[in-house]
């Protein structure tokens, strides 16, 4: 054994073995094979190794030690069992083979690998161009579709305008109507509007739902920090399972807290 320990061959052999793991490792083979493959080269080292150390010693005589002979016999179906294992596992990698296309297998693998990466990136790039040209296109689509609605309103005014001009329309209808009109036109884009009540505390008001236009001492002190006058209606995009989206806010007067 101490011979066999100062053989250059067998460190020669043990530092290809780590090569071939090392290199099966990087290429990505399952972690089965990749420690299985180097051990079987190793072991098959060690065997050949002993078999010509013994021929050395003992020319033209067969091993006759029991001993040595369990100890193959057990390396033998170590190997056996190694083969089968290796079989039964499922793998993309080549199967075992001759040395030299163990050393040409990690950069072609590698090769591989690179190629597939940069197609997914290609393939990645072009999906995100792809979205970022629908969003600009609905975006688009969303704006013509409220300026549309915009006009029509617009046109609609212009027409009560004219008929209350000549006297065809009372112009308190004509008013509520484009009143209407609006509140329809705000309900179609999904805007909702909010009230904000006299006396209602500010802490209890939504964040952005309004915007103070003074503050003002109160006249007593049941009333400080409450609002004291509401000059128009907070208006607001509802959406499912998010708080309410604030697009303008009600101005109102508040008493100083």
């Amino acid at each position: 054994m101490v011979k066999l320990l100062t053989r250059r061959e067998l460190w020669i052999a043990l530092a290809f073995s780590l090569l071939l793991w090392g290199g099966f490792t990087l290429a990505g083979a399952p972690a089965l094979f990749c420690k299985a493959f180097p051990g079987l080269v190793m072991l098959l080292s060690v065997l050949t190794l002993s078999l010509d150390d013994g021929e050395k010693t003992q020319p033209g005589v067969e091993l006759a030690d029991s001993a040595t002979a369990a100890q193959q016999r057990q390396i033998l179906e170590e190997l056996a069992a190694l083969r089968r294992e290796i079989k039964s596992q499922p793998s993309n990698a080549p199967a075992a083979g001759p040395i030299a296309d163990a050393k040409t297998y990690e950069p072609e693998k590698i090769g591989e690998l690179s190629g597939a990466l940069s197609e997914a990136m290609k393939q990645i790039s072009s999906r995100d161009n792809q979205i970022d040209l629908l969003t600009k296109n609905v975006n688009q689509s969303n704006i013509q579709r409220n300026l549309v609605r915009l006009s029509q309103s617009l046109e609609i005014a212009r027409t009560l305008q004219t008929r209350v001009a000549s006297g065809k329309s009372d112009p308190k209808e004509s008013f509520d109507f484009i009143v209407d009109d609006l509140d329809s036109a705000l309900s179609d884009q999904g805007v909702e509007a909010m009230e904000i009540s006299v006396g209602t505390k500010v802490a209890d008001l939504a964040a952005g739902s309004f915007a103070a236009i003074s503050v003002v001492d109160a006249p007593e002190d049941a009333l400080r920090g409450t609002v004291k006058e509401v000059r128009s209606r907070s208006y607001f995009i509802s959406e499912a399972g998010k708080k309410p989206r604030f697009i303008a806010p009600a101005k109102v007067i508040l008493y100083r807290a």
